[in-house]
């Protein structure tokens, strides 16, 4: 049996869709589904398309911004699903039903989408999370606990680097390029081995570094890496035996040198030997 009464049909995304009468704001009258996602919208400059890739269970319904909306059924597959905008304007887009299901959202690059990153709060399942590129901004503490891959290089999100602490499941990390400033330390949780925390151009202080490496130090984590090159500021002997523990336990890390590029070899800090690349500031 057909949910709604309507008729199924493969679109050009090739997911599940159900077509039917859209009421005002886009919602379906028949079936109304508890969680939402809102608060990003694409600011279209020429007429062209947008597309998302998603991933999850269960069912949502997708409006564009466009007056009309439709239902998908996911099957936990990557799929992308496009809109075409035949015109410049705002576009909010509305994703409503079980969000709470939704394991992946990536925005493909789309430097149109923005909005404020708490949209993502009911997708409390979200595990892949893609906005890098893009004009999104709010605090990283917004985001659910259950996201193990979150890149959000290049966008406008802000906060403190400890919020990271707040993400035990994390197994890929980019936040270069981001209005995230400061470290202000925390208890990490013990990630998976292999982590890899890419924190370029944040603008961390000195003792924000070495603070952030003596925490990495007193996890469990093994063969991680670090990347905290580009514009931060330099460590200081603070985290000397931070570094000689991580490195002995197979960390890579990327850091900055005031004076030249290393490569990776062993450089002395002090009276402690850290295997570890460095770049020039």
């Amino acid at each position: 049996m057909l949910l709604f009464n309507e008729t199924k049909k493969v679109t050009s995304q090739q997911a599940w869709c159900f077509s039917g009468p859209p009421v005002e704001e886009g919602e379906w009258s028949i079936r109304l589904l508890a969680g939402t996602l809102s608060g990003l919208w694409y600011d279209v400059q020429v007429p062209a398309s947008r597309t998302l890739l998603l991933n999850g269970t269960g069912f949502i319904t997708i409006n564009w911004g466009r007056g009309t909306a439709y239902q998908v059924k996911f099957d936990a597959l990557d799929k992308h699903y496009t809109a075409v905008y035949p015109a410049a304007g705002r576009y909010d887009l509305l994703i409503k039903g079980e969000v709470h299901l939704i394991t992946e959202f990536d925005s493909l690059g789309a430097d149109s989408l923005k909005g404020e990153i708490k949209a993502f709060r009911n997708l409390t399942a979200i595990e892949v999370l893609n906005l890098a590129g893009s004009w999104v901004s709010g605090d990283i503490v917004s985001l659910p606990a259950s996201l193990q891959q979150l890149s959000l290089q290049e966008t406008l999100v802000h906060g403190d680097l400890a919020a990271i602490g707040r993400f035990p499941l994390l197994k890929k990390l980019d936040l270069s390029g981001t209005l995230v400033n400061g470290y202000s330390g925390t208890l990490l949780p013990d990630w998976a081995n292999g982590i890899e925390l890419k924190l370029r151009d944040l603008h961390l202080t000195a003792d924000d570094i070495d603070e952030l490496l003596n925490d990495l130090a007193a996890t469990t984590t093994d063969n991680g890496k670090l990347d905290i090159g580009g514009l931060n500021g330099r460590r200081t002997s603070n985290s000397n035996l931070a570094c000689t523990a991580l490195a002995a336990r197979g960390w890579t890390i990327i850091c900055v040198v005031g004076h030249a590029t290393f490569g990776s070899a062993d450089i002395s800090f002090g009276d402690q030997n850290a295997r570890f690349e460095e770049e020039a500031a």
